[in-house]
């Protein structure tokens, strides 16, 4: 038993920290984009303080499919250190909507190591109002190293919200034509259920400046742009 509520933590602070979904959102519905909220060009990095310690946020490479192009980071926001993982994560943009993309998870957490389906979501629709909203669903399969022990299947619900905007400092830099977003995510499984808000500020021209979490800031430190 305690193996199995383990297993269940795992899967739900992994699920908090990749912001998971295979959204159900059309990209038929996605609106006129109001600015590049999220500049994407291989080799543009953004330098984030997390409590005392920096990481670095870059663009890699960039690929194309179904006549889209997908930009590949690096890394992307979430690491603890009861869980590390990996995984690819790519960002892509129609018209005003912006997807992450997460490639299949693998991960490994106090000797149980598993895999998670990759899934894509909208985590950002720059032509909203202020309290307008969007969300989406999905499902998702985790496998666990644990002889005999099944396939668990995951349902996620997500809302996005505009919260404001305006302007915002940050480690004595200000930012225009900020737009402030909470994202929300309910997930279940096997009748335990877990949620998660995210609170994102993203300035037009530059990407995200800003980020809280569970408890936990990031600020942007610097940044470059190609």
């Amino acid at each position: 038993m305690r193996k199995l509520n383990k297993c269940f933590a795992i899967l739900f602070v992994m699920t908090g920290l990749m912001f998971n979904s295979c959204s159900s959102d059309s990209e038929e519905t996605a609106g006129e984009s109001t600015g590049d909220y999220w500049p994407s060009k291989v080799g543009n990095q953004w330098v984030f303080d997390q409590d005392g310690s920096e990481s670095t946020v870059k663009i890699e490479s960039s690929s194309n499919k179904d006549g889209n192009t997908y930009y590949k980071f690096n890394q992307l926001f979430g690491a603890t250190e009861e869980v590390s993982g990996t995984a690819g994560a790519s960002l892509k943009k129609v018209r005003g909507d912006y997807y992450v993309s997460i490639d299949e998870v693998t991960y490994n957490a106090e000797g149980i190591t598993g895999k998670m389906t990759g899934y894509e979501f909208i985590i950002f629709k720059d032509y909203l109002e202020v309290n307008q909203t969007w969300e989406g669903s999905y499902s998702q399969e985790t496998t666990f190293n644990i002889p005999n022990f099944p396939s668990i299947k995951m349902n996620v619900k997500y809302t996005g919200t505009i919260l404001e905007k305006g302007s915002i400092k940050v480690k004595e830099v200000t930012y225009n034509n900020v737009v402030k977003f909470k994202f929300h995510l309910e997930a279940s499984t096997q009748g335990q259920t877990s949620s998660y808000d995210t609170y994102y500020w993203i300035a037009k021209d530059v990407g995200i400046v800003k980020l809280e979490s569970s408890g936990t800031t990031s600020e942007l430190v610097s940044y470059s742009l190609k």
